[in-house]
């Protein structure tokens, strides 16, 4: 399958520099042991308005919407459009200067510090000279409590101190911001419509034949590389269904596409559920779901043929 996703220039490096910013200022902040509204600050805040409404004219210059972006395009639009309301700039800016505060009363070690609409929750790389953490954009509006325990987690992300980590995670307050993130603009056939099969309407016929139409829209798109063991994925965070667009192909029976959508619609569904502090996907009701594919056992064979290759 030939990828039609248009690329915006130069976005990883004009991200990473926004990070950079937003820890300097920071950190000036720290220095003079007071947190300001300064004209550095200002300018920050007008890159990241500037930013996305180019992302938003390139798309229109090619007659489709972020959401037609590569998933690593789109978690950055998403990003920019929750920073460009000044009330998120200031809440954003306040933690960076909240956690590197809690930092620097703990340990000299350098940092290297990234609050983000991540595809993870938290990630922790200590290196030979510094400690590079990222942390989900989701935990924006935590206590300074909780601050200090993602502080914590940085310094020593050992299993047990990970445990409130994950549990805050799974509150309503993060909940809320990433919904507050994560308010999808609409599709075009850009990014659901393959060489041979249109996503988008394979889920209109999915969803009235089994789900009574009742199914939200979803972000719909096919892969960006043609995987033969996952063939398709369901993201909760991002509401987005992806398909691998190694199914996009005439040998492909139209049946085992729409199977492996199903399965990721029922994910969409049903959600996961907690058992003992994990979380279980494939429960016994998704399983039971599952057989009620009409041609669910010639889906399986077919599948099974493609991954014994």
């Amino acid at each position: 399958m030939t990828t039609r996703m248009i690329s915006i220039r130069n976005l990883n490096s004009n991200i990473e520099t926004l990070h950079l910013v937003f820890q300097k200022t920071s950190s000036v902040d720290i220095e003079k042991n007071n947190y300001v509204t300064g004209s550095e600050k200002e300018q920050l805040f007008h890159r990241i308005q500037t930013l996305e409404m180019q992302i938003r004219q390139k798309c229109h210059q090619h007659d489709c919407f972020p959401a037609d972006l590569s998933d690593t395009a789109y978690r950055a639009y998403l990003w920019l459009a929750f920073l460009s309301q000044r009330q998120r700039f200031d809440q954003h800016s306040a933690f960076i200067y909240a956690f590197l505060e809690h930092w620097r009363e703990l340990t000299n070690r350098s940092i290297i510090l990234k609050l983000y609409n991540s595809a993870f929750v938290f990630q922790c790389k200590p290196e030979k000279k510094t400690t590079q953490v990222a942390i989900s954009e989701g935990f924006l509006l935590a206590s300074s409590k909780d601050v200090q325990m993602l502080v914590d987690c940085s310094l020593r992300p050992t299993p047990k101190n990970l445990v409130p980590l994950r549990a805050l995670s799974r509150g309503n307050t993060y909940k809320h911001v990433m919904g507050q993130i994560w308010r999808h603009t609409p599709q075009s056939n850009l990014s659901t419509q393959g060489e041979i099969y249109d996503l988008q309407r394979m889920f209109d016929k999915i969803n009235d034949e089994y789900f009574s139409g009742n199914l939200g829209q979803p972000r719909l798109r096919w892969s960006d590389r043609e995987a033969t063991r996952r063939l398709g994925y369901y993201h909760p965070d991002s509401d987005t269904i992806t398909i691998s667009c190694f199914l996009d192909q005439r040998d492909i029976p139209a049946y085992v596409v729409e199977f492996v959508l199903y399965h990721e619609m029922l994910h969409k569904k049903l959600g996961l559920k907690e058992v003992n502090s994990y979380r279980v996907a494939h429960t016994a009701q998704f399983k039971k779901l599952e057989r009620e594919f009409s041609k669910v056992t010639a889906a399986e064979t077919f599948l099974k043929q493609i991954q014994q290759k």
